[in-house]
């Protein structure tokens, strides 16, 4: 069984009609209170009229809207240049000018509120609308208005864009001179440092330098490597006593010592050009092909040293084939390690160079970098003024808005407040409102078991009869049937029924006797019960507490009207669902 507050929350329409009609005094005075309301306003409100006037905005090269504003209009958005005349028409200072003209002794808030503009929508029209207690007024602020606005747009639009434009003139090529000097500066400093593009040039150095060092490593490896070659030839070379007198006598030709050095110029050369070019360049190919060139005549140059320093050994004895070997390879790793030695003083010098450069370069950035940044401050200022001056120039050469009166301010033939039929309307529907809700306020509040809608509403129970007089068979045998079917014989067997008043008290004697026992007798024509669910006991409860018999429900009999009290309505809410129904009886009728 459902709790007894859920019950109760639950509302059922035919209340609110029974809400309605028991508390038609609410609804009636508030009725009578809006129709007042309303005729009081009709009667004793200050009356407003309202002229109206019509402005055709017409844009530049007699175009029907404003640039760009072609979509915007058409999906009801407005043109920009509409828009734009709106706000001017409710511009403070116009306003206050029209205000000055009118002679109207009033704070500037109220005074505001008497104008209206509006752009009508897919048109260049504009509708003013100027509020005044009386026909005349409000024709003569409409006029006034649309005469002030008229003067302040020729002016606006006229007078600004030729001074605009002369002011921009001179701020722009003040701007070019500050441009041209500081370009100067940054030429002047390129030419003093012999530099055209520092950062990409500082890139180059820092590569160049990187690829230095590691030429260098590479040199020195190199010459530690031949330094070995050469110890361990000359060793090898002493166990032969025999030639050894005339190989301390073997030197580099001079000529060998100028192609070590040409060939260490020419490798740096090309690493140099490696860094920029592919390998397959054609100048990478003619260095390459220049090194080779010096490196065969090198080749060349000591084998006849070599050939030169055995022919007089050959002459007087055989030459050892492996003395021989052993000697060129000598010389000719001699010859390498003063290549090397010689590529080796030309990097360092190289190193020096560029540590000489990399020591100045922060400074030399640093002015760099600031001549840039000012440079590009100029240049943004001076493109923004070139963008502000051509805009100008292109208001004076295209044209102007240019607003038109098409429709003067006319003098109103009726007022707008307040209207007599709307008014009196509108104050009877709220009035009306305001009723319907008192009366719903007031009947919730009530706690009178009026009807069956009252009962549900208040305890959340059924009403099992509403009676007029004394109980007969047929209202006995339908009673018992609606108890059993709440559950009476199968899930309770007792029930305990409550008057509330003395009348009331014999209907609930009667119910209990009629109730005593499962078999009651009905009318022929009435089917018996059934007693199938259980033994089903309804007792009266007597007004002596003591000899009330135990009871597993209660049913409550109460006359018509029946007013609850703050005390008996809480005990009522706490019996919750063990609360079977209500037996409503009209008292005066039995």
């Amino acid at each position: 069984m459902e709790r007894w507050d859920d019950r109760r929350d639950t509302i059922a329409l035919p209340w609110l009609w029974y809400a309605f009609r028991s508390q038609w005094r609410w609804v009636a005075a508030g009725v009578l209170l809006g129709v007042g309301l309303a005729a009081l306003i009709v009667l004793f409100g200050e009356k407003r009229y309202e002229s109206n006037a019509k402005l055709l905005i017409e844009s530049p090269m007699g175009m029907t809207l404003g640039a760009g504003g072609g979509i915007a209009a058409l999906i009801g958005g407005g043109s920009p240049d509409l828009n734009t005349q709106v706000e001017v028409l409710l511009a403070r200072p116009l306003l206050e000018k029209v205000q000055r003209q009118a002679g109207i002794e009033e704070p500037y808030r109220d005074f505001e509120k008497r104008f209206r503009a509006t752009a009508l929508r897919n048109t260049n029209v504009i509708e003013l609308t100027a509020t005044d207690s009386t026909p005349e007024g409000a024709q003569r602020l409409a006029k006034l208005w649309t005469e002030a606005y008229l003067s302040h747009v020729r002016t606006l639009y006229e007078q600004n864009p030729t001074t605009l434009a002369e002011k921009l003139e001179k701020e722009l090529r003040h701007q070019e001179d500050q441009l041209r000097a500081v370009s100067k500066r940054i030429t002047d400093f390129l030419k003093r440092q012999r530099i055209v593009a520092p950062e990409e040039e500082l890139a180059k150095s820092v590569e160049k330098y990187a690829d230095l060092l590691e030429q260098r490593r590479t040199q020195e490896a190199q010459q530690i490597a031949l330094e070995r070659q050469i110890a361990a030839l000359r060793r090898q070379l002493e166990r032969e006593p025999k030639f050894y007198e005339a190989t301390r006598n073997l030197a580099i030709p001079p000529e060998v010592q100028q192609l070590n050095t040409k060939i260490a110029e020419l490798e740096i050369q090309r690493s140099g050009l490696l860094q920029e070019f592919q390998p397959n360049a054609p100048e990478v190919q003619l260095v390459e092909q220049q090194i080779a060139q010096a490196k065969r005549e090198r080749e060349n140059l000591l084998a006849q040293a070599v050939d030169k320093q055995f022919l007089t050994l050959a002459k007087q004895e055989m030459v050892n084939p492996l003395y021989m070997e052993l000697a060129q390879s000598l010389l000719r790793a001699e010859s390498e390690l003063q290549a090397t030695r010689a590529t080796l003083t030309i990097l360092k010098q190289q190193q020096a160079q560029f540590e000489q450069l990399f020591q100045r370069t922060p400074d030399l950035m640093a002015e760099y970098t600031d001549l840039k940044r000012q440079y590009e401050a100029a240049l943004t200022i001076w493109t923004e003024k070139v963008r502000a001056y051509e805009q100008a120039r292109a208001q004076q050469l295209v044209g102007k808005i240019s607003p038109i009166l098409l429709e003067p301010a006319t003098l109103p033939d009726r007022q707008v407040f307040p209207r007599p039929v709307l008014t009196m309307g509108l104050g009877t529907m709220l009035g009306l409102m305001l009723g319907m809700l008192g009366a719903l306020v007031a009947a919730w509040r009530a706690r009178r078991l009026s009807n069956r809608w009252e009962v549900e509403r208040l305890l959340g129970a059924p009403v099992l009869a509403e009676l007029r007089s004394a109980l007969d068979p047929a209202h006995v045998q339908l009673l018992t049937w609606q108890l059993r079917a709440l559950g009476g014989g199968e899930t309770w067997h007792r029930a305990l029924a409550l008057p509330l008043t003395p009348q009331t008290q014999a209907i609930a004697q009667q119910l209990a006797a009629a109730l005593q026992t499962p078999e009651n007798e009905a009318e022929a024509d009435l089917p018996a019960p059934i007693a199938s669910n259980g033994v089903l006991r309804v007792y009266t409860a007597p007004s002596n507490a003591s000899h009330t018999p135990p009871a597993e429900r209660l049913i409550l009999v109460a006359p018509k009207g029946y007013a609850l009290d703050e005390a008996t309505y809480q005990m009522l809410a706490q019996t919750g669902d063990r609360l079977v129904g209500v037996i409503l009886v009209e008292e005066g009728t039995r």
